[in-house]
């Protein structure tokens, strides 16, 4: 069910049976939308959350005023305070750029437990992967220019879809949309800092075994900056909410998301 908060839209699945105490706000990454998260939506409603997936502006059907190429990194974030402004203290789940999004949400409370899952990382924490870096040329205009952009099918398949089969490519690739290249050039050039200090809640960090774009060894230096629980999901990569398998992995995130929030 689409719901809006505002002028963004966001899906929402109600629990199942007895609800937890908290509200669960999943949070995309670039390129993405709520459709790539329905998986864990649908899922975690079944185990008693209530639970939301945002569009953040200019993606999806949240529109973008004054068009995708003015929004910031800062504007993400905000779209996010926003939503809790509505759900109040949720537990937080942001996948990729949608994790380094909660690790700022979450700077100074508001929030009931956060999960970053194949996460960007804050600044201090830098990350130079060849397998990126070869690729990032044909992005370079658009980025240092401020102008959105999308991603070629040859890099998604390389970077991000690398363990889903044709099929499932097939689905997922038409459904990636525009970035805007301003909050990618922030991301990219390590301009977010996190204090984390400041982020107090009960933290998990997820990493993927076969993640080419956000490693598990850069998911575990984010883990050490926040003192966080770790988890690894072997056998996966970046987008391994829609990865065969994705069941298992997903039920320890959900088992940790009840502990640290001392539900039931």
């Amino acid at each position: 069910m689409s719901e809006r908060i505002g002028d963004l839209v966001l899906e929402h699945a109600a629990p199942a049976g007895r609800a937890h105490s908290r509200s669960v706000l999943f949070v995309h990454g670039m390129w993405g939308g709520s459709w790539y998260l329905r998986n864990y939506l649908y899922a975690a409603a079944q185990s008693g959350w209530d639970a939301w997936a945002v569009n953040l502006r200019g993606h999806g059907e949240s529109p973008a005023p004054g068009g995708l190429e003015r929004v910031s990194f800062l504007d993400y974030v905000d779209d996010v305070r926003r939503c809790l402004g509505e759900l109040g203290d949720a537990v937080l789940v942001g996948h990729s750029m949608g994790g380094l999004i909660a690790q700022k949400a979450a700077e100074g409370g508001g929030v009931a437990a956060a999960v970053f899952m194949t996460s960007a990382p804050p600044r201090g924490i830098v990350s130079v992967e060849w397998p990126v870096l070869a690729r990032a040329i044909r992005y370079v205009p658009a980025i240092l220019t401020g102008r959105a952009f999308t991603v070629s099918r040859a890099h998604a398949d390389a970077l991000c879809l690398n363990r889903m089969s044709s099929e499932q490519r097939e689905w997922a690739f038409p459904r990636f949309g525009p970035e805007s290249g301003r909050a990618t050039r922030e991301l990219a050039l390590g301009g977010i800092a996190v204090d984390a200090a400041a982020v107090r809640c009960p933290t998990l960090v997820v990493g993927a075994e076969d993640d080419r774009i956000t490693p598990a060894a850069l998911q575990r230096r984010i883990a050490r900056r926040y003192g966080s629980e770790y988890q690894e999901a072997a056998g996966h990569g970046h987008m391994l909410m829609l990865e065969d398998g994705w069941e298992q992995p997903f039920k320890d995130v959900l088992a940790w998301m009840a502990r640290a929030i001392d539900d039931r």
